[in-house]
């Protein structure tokens, strides 16, 4: 029913009314002479709908059955078009509008990334341009499984991956593999002790593996055994052993760091450039005629993508700032040196004392000239289990 309505509005149609004559006589005519009629309503007046095709032949029915034909309306498309077809302009738009439409819609504008978490998003960007993968890539050239394949090659560290266009959007969907420990080989397994990495005394131990040389309380200096991998059995056999076990210590840190009070730093002036610029299907378009400014600068870029209903468009504006800095020379107050000399230390705690556990800390601070000399004494428990190697020739 919804299709014949639809086929009526497209070809057109006209209401109308046919009064004087016989109203049955009208009706048989047009039946004899195969026109199609709907939408009949008797009476004087004979209303009806037809094809706008067929509307000329009523009038040969008419006549015969001394009836006339008046037009109640005119439905349909070439009706709702008729202002419209006599502006060519108009006709010649809408068909371009279409086509270009079309060219669009067969090209991918957007690629969106989910599941990465350890891997960048830029490297698998980078990988898809050189796969030939990039906004306004035709969707033909998307091989899902081609795709998938070298992608999965490329980053060993996915564990399955989905290619997938969804309109003009393609969404890559991955998933990362977890990491499992190394299991060593009994048989590889290397005959070793576990001695001290570092003086201290002992707090705890837990002993995997190995002859325990050492108690909880002991002082130990570097270097010294404490786990051996010499095992006896209750027979009195002796075997050796790779020596395994956790041996926590309480250890002493000095970290000692200088730092000068007059320094040369970089400053802004005050004085900015802002450009900007509109991205449309990858090309970019100015909107700012400012050319790159020939001094010391720092450039700062924002790229804003444009979404609909969650969907990125192939629409974006980029604004990038640049700031002037010149070189000015900075005379440090003792709280701005002392805030740069705990930076630079906790930079090397963090190097050297990954997992150690602060217990208490003291600090001083002297300036000499045009220099601060800070120094810094903790105490920390940390595990200084270091293995050794059994050389047996």
């Amino acid at each position: 029913m919804i299709s014949l309505r639809l086929t009526r509005w497209l070809l057109g149609y006209v209401h109308f009314k046919a009064p004087g004559g016989s109203s049955e006589r009208f009706l048989n005519y047009c039946a004899r002479s195969g026109i199609n009629l709907w939408n009949i309503k008797g009476g004087r007046e004979c209303e009806a709908c037809v094809a706008v095709q067929n509307y000329r032949d009523l009038r040969s029915c008419a006549r015969k059955a001394n009836a006339k034909l008046k037009v109640l309306d005119k439905h349909g498309f070439p009706f709702a078009t008729k202002g419209i077809r006599k502006r060519k302009g108009i006709l010649y738009g809408a068909v371009l509008f279409f086509l270009v439409l079309y060219l669009l819609s067969i090209r991918v504008w957007s690629i969106e990334i989910v599941g990465n978490e350890t891997i960048p998003t830029q490297q698998i960007q980078l990988e898809l341009t050189q796969q030939g993968i990039t906004t306004g890539t035709l969707k033909s050239r998307v091989r899902p499984l081609e795709l998938q394949q070298k992608l999965m090659l490329k980053f060993p560290k996915i564990s399955w991956m989905s290619v997938n266009t969804r309109g003009c959007c393609a969404e890559i969907h991955l998933q990362e593999k977890i990491d499992r420990p190394p299991i060593i080989e009994k048989e590889k397994q290397n005959f070793c002790n576990i001695k001290a990495s570092r003086t201290g005394q002992i707090v705890s131990m837990e002993v995997y593996t190995g002859t325990p040389q050492v108690k909880e309380g002991d002082a130990v200096v570097e270097g010294q055994l404490l786990i051996s991998g010499v095992v006896e059995n209750n027979a009195g056999e002796v075997s050796l052993k790779h020596a395994g076990g956790k041996v926590i210590a309480e250890t002493s840190h000095n970290f000692t760091t200088e730092v000068d009070l007059k320094q040369m730093v970089k400053k802004p002036t005050g004085k900015t450039v802002t450009r900007r610029s509109f991205c449309l299907f990858g090309a970019r378009i100015p909107l700012t005629f400012v050319g790159k400014p020939d001094a010391s600068y720092q450039a700062e870029g924002v790229h804003t993508d444009i979404k609909l209903m969650n969907s990125v468009l192939p629409i974006s504006i980029y604004e990038e700032t640049w700031t002037q800095e010149e070189m000015q020379a900075v005379t440090l107050t003792k709280e701005q040196a002392v805030a740069q000399a705990q930076k630079m230390i906790q930079e090397k705690i963090k190097g050297e004392l990954k997992d150690a556990k602060i217990i208490t800390s003291s600090t001083t601070e002297r300036i000499t000239g045009t220099r601060l000399n800070y120094d810094l004494f903790i105490k920390c428990e940390e595990n200084i289990a270091q293995e050794s190697e059994i050389l047996i020739e």
